[in-house]
């Protein structure tokens, strides 16, 4: 054959080659991803109170997304009542041949032992068959802690109730583990705005003139401080310790947020009304895919939102969720309320 004919089948190979080297590479990635991502029997995650609006916006952002979420809760609470009413809602507005999104309340208080011990027995006797354990447990249970009679609160929820919050659910993390590489992953709140030490010492040289509420916050800014550097403490203790179980301990520090605000209940938007007709059961008006979800219970209603992190912040937690290899802390950032992700607003009768 002649040069030319050489060449032109030369070209021919090589473009053959690229081509099935590209597909190869496209499909090592679609293995990949398909590992690094949970099967369907293994995404349960527990998020322990959805009390707090942090804890209700990361629940219903993780159902929203495909998990399965098991919101802890006080019984009767606001938390419990607006977790039950977003997924009415929800559900009622999922196509017939989707995937609804799945959550459930349970009763679970971090600061008592028979609590955490129940809902350990009752998470792990209603897991879906084929699964030993959860996915992760993100601890959103805490108390800021302003005020002297609240100081008790804010050390023992915060501190003893992550170690209690590790003993309780760290055979289901490991069983888990046991089950999938990437399982096991324990999550805490860490820092927050209000831990630094010179927002803790600010007015510390006031002079002897210092009025009694500035002493008053000094000290409270102080517990506060201490509750958080205690639970950061607590973290990096059971990140070795549970190392070995194959559980991985993950902080999410809070930089723009205050104590105060990352356990603060749902906001309460609009006060309660009486409406025209008492609805004889819960009714759905929904909006938009997710720009706004209303939840109109029997009685009187109030409209609440649970708007804390931005939608990049969630879109972080997901990925330390799914991540190989977990970084040991992530920064959850809050940028301007146009970055804000657009959590539909609740309804819930009191």
């Amino acid at each position: 054959m002649d040069p030319l004919t050489w060449l032109s089948l030369g070209l021919q190979l090589a473009a053959l080659c690229c081509i099935v080297g590209a597909l190869l590479l496209y499909l090592l990635r679609k293995v990949r991803v398909a590992e690094v991502l949970p099967t369907d029997g293994a995404k349960t995650v527990l998020v322990t109170s959805v009390d707090t609006a942090l804890g209700l916006q990361i629940a219903t952002y993780l159902s929203d997304r495909g998990w399965r979420v098991i919101a802890g809760c006080r019984s009767g609470g606001l938390g419990a009542r607006l977790a039950e009413s977003w997924l009415q809602a929800h559900v009622a507005a999922t196509p017939e041949d989707e995937q609804p999104p799945r959550l459930a309340t349970l009763e679970l208080d971090v600061a008592r032992e028979d609590l955490l011990e129940e809902s350990a027995r009752a998470i792990a006797q209603h897991l879906p068959a084929g699964e030993h354990g959860v996915w992760a447990v993100i601890n959103t249970a805490g108390c800021g802690g302003r005020g002297a009679a609240r100081w008790e609160a804010a050390l023992r929820g915060n501190v003893l109730g992550a170690l209690r919050v590790a003993r309780s659910f760290a055979p289901l993390l490991a069983a888990a583990a046991a089950d999938h590489p990437h399982a096991g992953r324990l999550f805490y709140i860490g820092l927050t705005s209000d831990t630094a030490c010179e927002n803790v010492s600010q007015g510390a040289g006031a002079g002897v003139g210092q009025t009694q509420g500035v002493l008053e916050a000094c000290e409270a800014g102080a517990v506060c401080a201490a509750a958080r550097w205690g639970t950061w403490g607590a973290a990096r203790a059971l990140r070795g310790a549970l190392r070995p179980r194959g559980v991985r301990v993950v902080l999410l520090h809070a930089p723009d947020l205050s104590a105060l605000d990352v356990y603060a209940p749902p906001a309460q938007l609009s006060a309660p009304s009486q409406p025209a007709s008492r609805p004889e059961s819960p009714s759905s008006d929904i909006s938009g895919a997710s720009a706004s979800c209303a939840v109109t219970m029997p009685g009187e209603a109030a409209e609440y939102s649970a708007k804390v992190l931005p939608a990049a912040a969630l879109r972080l937690l997901e990925d330390a969720l799914t991540t190989p290899a977990p970084k040991d802390s992530y920064y959850l950032k809050v940028k301007h309320d146009s970055w804000f992700t657009r959590m539909p607003s609740l309804r819930v009768g009191h």
